[in-house]
């Protein structure tokens, strides 16, 4: 349904929108003028091109966050928060380094000039995140209940112990709240993250 809204406006009062409404009157009085149509947009055709702005604006830039891309290709997504909501600090804060790569790991902190070295304490491989869940020979026994936590095919899964979603992963995928806890406790455990 249109609408129309009429006010009356004294004659004597300039307004910049009296001007405006004269020119144009004045302007279309005129012999010989087609009339001046204005392109209207559809609702939709704004508010698709409003959403993909809000897309281009919220993705990641190519060069940033290659590990946590790795890890969860939803993102950036609302499951993140509800992750991180979900747990105390020193667990969100152990979660946030395993997720991003940045742990106080050697493969990092060689990366960044503060370990001489990036191979893993077990002399076995780089010390990466991915080593220190799932390879690392020295923490084989703090491992275990991680490992009981997911199904065989989610072994070693490194999206899955983090709350990432992987690209086999459906439509209704929710990130596993009890292998993230598990995951987390384990790092905990071993005690590699702390300050030193």
């Amino acid at each position: 349904m249109n609408r129309v809204r009429l006010i009356w406006l004294p004659s004597d009062s300039e307004l910049k929108i009296q001007r405006i409404a004269k020119m144009s009157a004045h302007h279309a009085t005129e012999p010989y003028v087609t009339p001046r149509i204005g392109t209207s947009k559809a609702k939709t055709t704004i508010l698709s091109r409003t959403r993909a702005d809000l897309r281009r604006e919220r993705k990641l830039p190519d060069g940033v966050g290659r590990h946590s891309r790795k890890v969860d290709s939803a993102l950036p997504g609302k499951h993140t928060r509800l992750l991180y909501d979900q747990l105390p600090w020193k667990e969100a804060s152990v979660l946030a380094q395993l997720r991003t790569g940045m742990a106080r790991l050697n493969g990092y902190l060689y990366q960044i000039g503060a370990a001489v070295t990036d191979e893993c304490p077990c002399g076995q491989a780089k010390e990466t995140v991915e080593h220190f869940l799932f390879r690392c020979v020295k923490w084989m026994a703090q491992r275990k209940e991680m490992m009981l936590q997911c199904v065989e095919e989610k072994r070693g899964n490194l999206s899955f112990h983090l709350g990432g979603k992987a690209a086999s992963d459906g439509q209704k995928w929710i990130p596993n709240m009890e292998a993230v806890r598990a995951t987390i406790r384990f790092a905990i455990a071993t005690g590699r993250l702390e300050q030193r």
